[in-house]
């Protein structure tokens, strides 16, 4: 696996490109091709079974009240006076007769769907209307009766009623009725006194059922309890249904016949123990599935070939670029600096190559930069060796002027060379930066001898340093200028004499200076000006003379921003300058 993920790293970007292309693409058309179809395929099944709960659940409302109305047409005929008179008559007359006859007429007349009614009596008298017996044996031992009376309280209904002594007035056979038996009981004992049937015509159920359509093939029927079939459509599917099949109440199967998935949909009837079926192949709901799928193949295959060479082109605009901009390199890294990528594009490859284009040239800057550097380095190297024998010679020459000095017994003079040597010295410092404290000390103590030559008894000063802290490192030349900045600024232009203190302290790990006067001050909008003036960075070009900017400066760049030089001062009363540095041990 690894070496498979280490040979793909190290394929070309186009290769890379196309491939990451070509998976979303396929892996996004697979996706929705798979799950589109699956998603329609489901909603086409919810669909397709829900309209056929709806049909029928239709159709067996219908039916229920055409059976309804059968069962209320019994109930009235029983609870008639005339029917009541004939069933109780052990021998019934012609007036009795001639009453039932035309109460069934009345309701044949109003219900043109019933094919014919018959009473009869427990002694085997009865009255047809539609109807009549075939043979003269006794009623009572149909099978039809028996039932009826066995379960008096039950509406019987009985589909293609073959096989009875009775036959219909007019041209019916019996697959085209339907027959309703209940019993007539006396409502005093509570006793069986007759039956009534009704044969009412199926093609009232036939033009329900026939109405039903479920797609091309699919049909409705109607099953009774013993599984035999009630109504259906001419199909030869039906007979080839098990009422096995459908053992609950109500439910839904998938059974193969003749080589076909079908799906069967059952609601019963629950006070008659019928059930209507609906029927349907699978194939034909899916076939509509199975033509989308077919569609979104070819689809795919379109639209995988159109991605390819959308990908082909889209990669090709970003790896010619990137191709162009390659070679460049090289070019340059063999020093060709003098090369640019064209830009044509203000994409992220434009960008690129204009962060190519001006890298080249600030390379190209960098170079010719250090060429005059080292140029000028080699320049001041010359003139450094040229000059190195001026300070001998200023050496030289105090040393005599204060041996000379010394001949006409001049002490104050000797003090003053002394003091101008040892300041010479120490800012050479053979070309060291950092000095211990001490030298420091000494150079700006060698400064005041000189300054107080020239002021007299204007100035003085005094100079307090922890021994522990003379080793320091410190960069050279830092007090000078603050006491020269107290002199001028301060002393000088005070009335009368002036003072300055130096002292030094440890801070942690700081070390603290400080260089404090007691002359003239500044006022606090000059004070909060120079101490702006020190928070900020000096631009190049500025003037970088000895200073208080210049020192703070040094010590900034040197150290960091944490520490420099910080003022206090008032008007009348002084100024004090505080020095803060890191703590160097020598």
């Amino acid at each position: 696996m690894s070496m498979l993920i280490g040979r793909f790293a190290n394929r070309s970007i186009r290769f890379k490109l196309l491939f990451y292309f070509i998976i979303i693409i396929l892996f996004s058309i697979l996706a929705i091709s798979l799950l589109g179809s699956t998603l329609y395929k489901n909603a086409i099944e919810e669909e397709t079974n829900a309209y056929t709960a709806q049909t029928m659940e239709q159709v067996k409302n219908h039916i229920d009240v055409y059976i309804q109305e059968m069962d209320n047409i019994i109930y009235y005929l029983s609870s008639d006076e005339a029917v009541q008179q004939f069933l109780r008559e052990a021998d019934n007359g012609l007036t009795s007769t001639i009453r039932v006859r035309e109460q069934q007429a009345l309701y044949m007349e109003k219900h043109k769907e019933i094919a014919g009614i018959f009473v009869v009596s427990g002694n085997n008298q009865f009255v047809g209307r539609g109807l009549e017996p075939i043979t003269r044996d006794p009623m009572a031992e149909e099978r039809w009766y028996k039932l009826a009376y066995g379960e008096p309280d039950q509406l019987h209904l009985i589909s293609h009623p073959i096989g009875r002594n009775i036959r219909a007035e007019e041209n019916i056979s019996a697959d085209q009725v339907l027959s309703f038996v209940r019993a007539v009981k006396n409502p005093d004992t509570g006793g069986v006194l007759g039956v009534i049937l009704i044969d009412m015509r199926l093609d009232i159920i036939q033009k329900l059922i026939q109405s039903a359509t479920l797609g091309k093939s699919g049909f409705v029927f109607i099953m009774d309890g013993d599984g035999g079939v009630v109504y259906s459509p001419v199909n030869k599917v039906v007979y080839r249904i098990s009422g096995d099949w459908l053992n609950r109440s109500s439910g839904k199967t998938v059974r193969t016949i003749d080589h076909t998935e079908y799906q069967l949909l059952y609601h019963s009837f629950p006070d008659y123990n019928w059930r209507i079926v609906g029927v349907f192949p699978l194939n034909e709901p899916l076939q509509v599935v199975k033509d989308i799928q077919l569609y979104t193949l070819l689809i795919a295959f379109v639209t995988l070939s159109l991605g390819f060479a959308a990908s082909w082109y889209f990669t090709s605009s970003i790896v010619k670029p990137v191709g162009k901009l390659r070679s460049l390199m090289k070019k340059v890294e063999e020093g060709e600096l003098h090369l640019r990528y064209p830009v044509k594009s203000k994409d992220e490859i434009g960008e690129l190559g204009n962060s190519f284009n001006n890298m080249v040239q600030e390379i190209d800057n960098l170079i010719h930069l250090v060429y005059l550097e080292q140029k000028e380095k080699r320049e001041a190297e010359l003139k450094i060796l040229q000059a190195q024998i001026k300070p001998h010679f200023l050496y030289n020459t105090l040393d005599t002027i204060q041996w000379m000095a010394q001949d006409r017994d001049a002490d104050d003079i000797v003090d003053i060379v002394v003091a101008l040597t040892s300041l010479f010295r120490i800012s050479l410092s053979k070309g060291r930066e950092l000095i211990p404290l001490r030298e420091e000390i000494q150079h700006v103590e060698s400064y005041l001898i000189i300054q107080m030559a020239r002021y007299e008894d204007k100035l003085s000063y005094e100079i307090h340093l922890p021994e522990e802290l003379a080793a320091a490192n410190v960069p050279k030349i830092i007090l000078q200028p603050l006491v020269e900045n107290a002199i001028y600024h301060g002393i000088k232009a005070k009335a009368g004499s002036g003072h300055i203190r130096i002292g030094g302290c440890r801070d942690g790990q700081r070390l603290i200076l400080t260089v404090e006067d007691d002359g003239v001050g500044f006022d606090p909008v000059r004070l909060n000006q120079m101490n702006e003036a020190l928070q900020q960075e000096r631009r190049s070009g500025e003037d970088r003379g000895y200073g208080i900017y210049n020192v703070n400066e040094r010590i900034r760049l040197s150290y960091g921003s944490g520490y420099g030089l910080q003022i206090e001062s008032a008007r009348g009363h002084g100024t004090r300058i505080e020095v803060q540095l890191p703590l160097l041990n020598g």
